[in-house]
């Protein structure tokens, strides 16, 4: 599985707050036009937002890219952040389904 993470870092919370509806609006429109495998958004007390995308196939990563590649860019038009990223190979996920037993 291949991912694509985004870092980004706002001034507080408040901010991370006010922002994170545009990323999921942004990115949730990528779930079916992409074929996403996965989409993580965080957020933390420190005003930080972490997204993961996660694709089954290189296609549907560059497909994300030419279509959805440019939301940093949108985004930093109205917001102020600093943002870090890379593209990666998922090494290990686990999620438990919910009919598995704790």
């Amino acid at each position: 599985m291949l991912s694509k993470t985004y870092h980004l870092k706002f001034p507080d919370l408040d901010a991370a707050q006010i922002a994170a509806p545009f990323v999921i609006e942004a990115l949730g429109n990528a779930i079916p036009s992409c074929n996403l495998s996965g989409l993580n958004v965080l957020i933390s007390k420190e005003g930080d937002v972490s997204i993961n995308v996660f694709f089954g196939a290189i296609a549907e990563l560059k497909a994300f890219e030419k279509k959805h590649g440019g939301f940093l860019d949108s985004m930093k038009k109205t917001f102020l952040f600093k943002s870090t990223g890379f593209d990666g190979v998922c090494i290990y996920n686990y999620e438990r389904g919910e009919d598995e037993a704790a």
